[in-house]
C-alpha cells in the first residue's frame, strides 16, 4: 500500500502545482505617450511546463482600460481566461499617505482638546462677569466683606483674557497646518501610487516548454498626458527654437528607463473603429493685437479623463517623436521633462507699439513657412542673449498663414500718445462737434533700421441710433479698419529716428446730450 500511497502524494503535488497561480512582475519594455492616455507594454519570460497554467502579473497600472488590453502568447497557448483586479500595495506614498492621516488625527485632538480649554476660560469669564458691578469710580462687590476679592478678580480676568488670546492664536496655527496637510493628503489620493493592477491569465498549453517564454502585454491607461513646450531663442543670428515635451502621469507605476514614444492625438482603445466627431470650422474677425509674454504660475492638477471630454482632435496632425533618454517617468503626478529636438526657424522681425496700452514697443517675428517642423500649440518660453523674457501660449495659424511670435516689449524702441490739439463747437441743428487731434510717436534708439506697426484704437458708438457720427482721419501713412475700430501706420524707421504721425478724431452729437468716453 505504501507505493500506491506515495503515487497517489505525487499526483496530488502536481495536480496543485498545476493550478496554483505562477505570480509574475514583467517590467515595462515600452510607452507610447499620447496627448491623452499612453499605451504601456510590459515583457518579460513565464513558465509554461504544464498543460493548464495560470499566470498572475502585477505590478501594471491600476486604470487600465480593460478593452484595451492586448497580449501576444508563446506558439501553441490559447488565452482561456482573463481577469484584472485593483489591488492595495505598500509603497512610499502609502506610507506617506498613512502619515499625514495620522497627523491630521493628532492635529484634530489637540484642536478639540484647546476648543474645550477656550469654553472654560470663557466661562470662567462669564462667572467673574456675574460677581462684579462696576460703579461710577470703584468696584463694588456682592460679598462686601471681602474686599481683597476684587483685587483677586481684576488680575484673574486680565490672565484670562491672556490665556484665551494664546489659545485663539494656537488653534489658528493648528488650523492652518492642518489645512496644509489635507491638501497633502488630497495630492496623495489624486496619484493613485498606493494601488496596482493585476491581471490573471489563465493558459492552455498544447506545447510543454521545459525552458522560459516570452510573454508582451500591451494596454491603454487614461492617466498620462504630455503637451509640447518651446525654447524660442532669439539673436542676431537667428531664431534657434528648442521642442520640450513635459510628460505628467499617475497611473500608480513608475516608468523606469523604457524607450519613450510621444504621439499628437489619443489613442485608440477599440477594436471597432472610433466614430468620427464633429469636425467644426468657424471665422473670427482678425485682431492685430499681440499679447505680451507672461509667467504662468498655474500647478497643473488636471485630470486625464476630464481631458478625454473635452478636447476633440479631429482634423489635426498626427506627429511622432521618438526620445532617446533613461529617464524615470514617475507615477507622482509631477511633470517630467524631455528635450525633443531643436530647429532653426526663419523669420521677419517686425515691432508692434500701441502707445495707448504701453511705452515700449513688443517685438514680434513673422514666420511665413513654419509648417515643415511640427509644430503643436504649446507654452512658449521666449529667450533673448541669455535673458528669459516670459512666456506665452503658441497657437498656430492655418497652414499658409503666417505665424506670428511674440518677443515681449523692447525697451529700445519707445513710443507715446499726446493730445496735441482739442475743440468743440454748436451747428445750427442743435448738434454739437468736439475735434480732437492725437500724435502718435515712435522712437528708435537701435543702431539698426526696424520696422515697425503702430497701432491705435478708434472710438465706436455705444447704440446705432445714429445720434453720434464719428469721422476719423489719419496721416497719409495710416490704415484705417473701421471693421476692427483699429488705425494701423506701417513705418519704416531707421536708426536713432523718431516719427510721429496724428490721428484726428471728430465727434457729433445732441448738444442738449452728455458725451462720455471720448
Amino acid at each position: 500500500m505504501k507505493p500506491h500511497f506515495t503515487f497517489a502524494l505525487a499526483l496530488l503535488v502536481l495536480f496543485s502545482f498545476s493550478l496554483s497561480a505562477q505570480k509574475i512582475s514583467l517590467p515595462v519594455s515600452s510607452v507610447e505617450i499620447h496627448q491623452e492616455g499612453a499605451r504601456v507594454v510590459h515583457s518579460g519570460p513565464v513558465q509554461l511546463r504544464t498543460s493548464v497554467s495560470e499566470i498572475e502579473i502585477s505590478d501594471l497600472a491600476h486604470d487600465v482600460d480593460f478593452n484595451s488590453i492586448s497580449i501576444d502568447l508563446p506558439q501553441g497557448s490559447s488565452l482561456e481566461s482573463i481577469v484584472f483586479e485593483v489591488r492595495n500595495r505598500p509603497s512610499s506614498y502609502a506610507n506617506e499617505l498613512s502619515i499625514v492621516l495620522e497627523d491630521i488625527s493628532k492635529l484634530d485632538v489637540r484642536t478639540r482638546m484647546l476648543e474645550a480649554v477656550l469654553h472654560t476660560y470663557h466661562e470662567e469669564q462669564l462667572f467673574l462677569s456675574a460677581n462684579r458691578c462696576i460703579g461710577s469710580s470703584q468696584e463694588v462687590l456682592l460679598v462686601d466683606d471681602v474686599i481683597e476679592m476684587a483685587d483677586f478678580l481684576r488680575e484673574r480676568n486680565q490672565s484670562l483674557s491672556l490665556d484665551i488670546l494664546d489659545i485663539c492664536l494656537d488653534i489658528e496655527s493648528l488650523q492652518l497646518e492642518s489645512a496644509e496637510l489635507e491638501a497633502r493628503k488630497t495630492a496623495l489620493e489624486l496619484v493613485g501610487s498606493d494601488l496596482e493592477g493585476v491581471l490573471t491569465l489563465g493558459l492552455k498549453n498544447d506545447i510543454i516548454y521545459q525552458s522560459s517564454q516570452n510573454i508582451t502585454l500591451k494596454y491603454l491607461t487614461p492617466s498620462a498626458h504630455w503637451s509640447p513646450e518651446y525654447e524660442v531663442n532669439f539673436s542676431t543670428d537667428g531664431i534657434l527654437v528648442k521642442r520640450h515635451a513635459s510628460v505628467v502621469q499617475t497611473s500608480g507605476l513608475p516608468w523606469f528607463s523604457a524607450p519613450v514614444t510621444l504621439l499628437s492625438g489619443r489613442p485608440s482603445s477599440s477594436l471597432n473603429p472610433s466614430p468620427f466627431g464633429e469636425w467644426i470650422l468657424s471665422t473670427t474677425e482678425t485682431r492685430r493685437m499681440i499679447a505680451s509674454p507672461h509667467f504662468d504660475d498655474v500647478v497643473q492638477q488636471l485630470s486625464s479623463k476630464k481631458r478625454l471630454q473635452s478636447t476633440s482632435y479631429v482634423g489635426k496632425a498626427r506627429y511622432r517623436f521618438d526620445l532617446e533618454s533613461t529617464s524615470i517617468i514617475k507615477s507622482d503626478g509631477n511633470p517630467t521633462r524631455f528635450e525633443i529636438d531643436a530647429f532653426l526657424l526663419e523669420g521677419d522681425l517686425r515691432y508692434f507699439a500701441t502707445p495707448a496700452l504701453n511705452s515700449e514697443a513688443y517685438a514680434t517675428v513673422r514666420i511665413p513657412d513654419w509648417s515643415g517642423h511640427k509644430l503643436m500649440d504649446g507654452q512658449a518660453q521666449i529667450i533673448s542673449n541669455n535673458t528669459f523674457l516670459g512666456s506665452f501660449r503658441l497657437q498656430l495659424p492655418v497652414i499658409g498663414d503666417t505665424l506670428v511670435m511674440s518677443l515681449g516689449s523692447s525697451p529700445h524702441v519707445l513710443c507715446s500718445r499726446e493730445l496735441s490739439e482739442e475743440f468743440s463747437k454748436s451747428t445750427f441743428l442743435s448738434r454739437k462737434n468736439v475735434t480732437s487731434t492725437w500724435m502718435l510717436a515712435v522712437h528708435n534708439t537701435l543702431s539698426d533700421s526696424i520696422s515697425v506697426d503702430l497701432v491705435d484704437v478708434l472710438p465706436q458708438p455705444s447704440t446705432r441710433d445714429g445720434d453720434i457720427d464719428i469721422v476719423i482721419s489719419a496721416s497719409p501713412s495710416g490704415e484705417i479698419d473701421l471693421l476692427n475700430h483699429l488705425v494701423t501706420y506701417p513705418l519704416d524707421l531707421a536708426p536713432g529716428e523718431l516719427r510721429e504721425v496724428s490721428l484726428t478724431i471728430s465727434v457729433t452729437y445732441p448738444r442738449r446730450s452728455v458725451l462720455r468716453g471720448l
